[in-house]
C-alpha cells in the first residue's frame, strides 16, 4: 500500500503566517508614514484600509487550510489564536487611522509620531520573528524578538501617560482634549495587540521546549 505524505500542508501554514506579519508590518509603515508625512490623508488612510483587507483574507485562508489539513506544524487552537492575534493589531492600525481622518486632524502630534514609530518597530519584530516557527532550532531566536516586543510596548505605555499629562496640561482646549486622547489610546492599543502576538509566540515556544 502507498504511503502519502500530507507534509506539504505544513509550510502553507508558515507561509500565511509570514504573509500575515508582512502584512502588518506594511501596515504600520504605512502608518508612521501617514503620521511622518501628513499629505494626502484620505489616500494614505485609504490605502491602509486596502492593508486591512488583505489581512482579513489571510485569516480566512488560515481557517480554511486549518479545516482541510490533516497535520498542521501548530495545533488548532495555536494557529487560531495566532492568526487572530496578527489580525487584531492590523485591525487597530486601521482603526487609529480611521481616527485621524473622523477627527479632522490638522497635523499629528510629537507624541501620535513617536508611537507609530514604536508600532512599526513592534511589527518589524514581529515579521522578523515568524520565520524562526518554521525550526526549531530556531526557536530560540524567536524569545529574543518576544523581548524587544515586551519593551516596546512598555515605551508606549509609558508615552501614553506623557501625552495624557500634555493634554490635561492644556485642558482648556477641550476638542483637542477628547481627540487625541482617543487616538493616543487607540495608538498604544496596538502596541498591546502586538504584545499579544508575542505573548501567542511564547506559549508556541513553551509547548515546543
Amino acid at each position: 500500500m502507498p504511503s502519502f505524505s500530507f507534509l506539504p500542508s505544513q509550510p502553507k501554514f508558515f507561509d500565511l503566517f509570514e504573509k500575515s506579519s508582512s502584512t502588518l508590518y506594511d501596515i504600520a509603515r504605512a502608518l508612521q508614514d501617514l503620521m511622518n508625512n501628513y499629505t494626502d490623508v484620505q489616500a494614505k488612510c485609504a490605502r491602509i484600509t486596502d492593508l486591512e483587507q488583505q489581512g482579513d483574507a489571510i485569516v480566512h485562508n488560515v481557517t480554511d487550510l486549518a479545516h482541510s489539513a490533516l497535520i498542521a506544524p501548530l495545533d488548532n487552537e495555536d494557529s487560531q489564536r495566532l492568526i487572530v492575534a496578527l489580525d487584531d493589531a492590523i485591525d487597530a492600525v486601521e482603526a487609529t487611522a480611521v481616527r485621524m481622518s473622523i477627527f479632522r486632524v490638522e497635523q499629528p502630534t510629537e507624541i501620535a509620531q513617536q508611537l507609530a514609530e514604536l508600532i512599526s518597530r513592534g511589527a518589524e519584530q514581529v515579521c522578523d520573528a515568524m520565520p524562526g516557527l518554521r525550526n526549531r532550532k530556531h526557536l530560540e531566536k524567536v524569545k529574543d524578538h518576544i523581548i524587544r516586543i515586551n519593551d516596546l510596548e512598555n515605551e508606549a505605555d509609558q508615552l501614553l501617560r506623557t501625552g495624557l499629562e500634555q493634554l490635561v496640561d492644556r485642558r482648556d482646549d477641550m476638542f483637542n482634549l477628547i481627540r487625541w486622547k482617543e487616538i493616543y489610546e487607540y495608538l498604544e492599543e496596538t502596541t498591546d495587540r502586538i504584545e499579544d502576538i508575542g505573548d501567542v509566540l511564547q506559549r508556541v515556544l513553551i509547548k515546543n521546549a
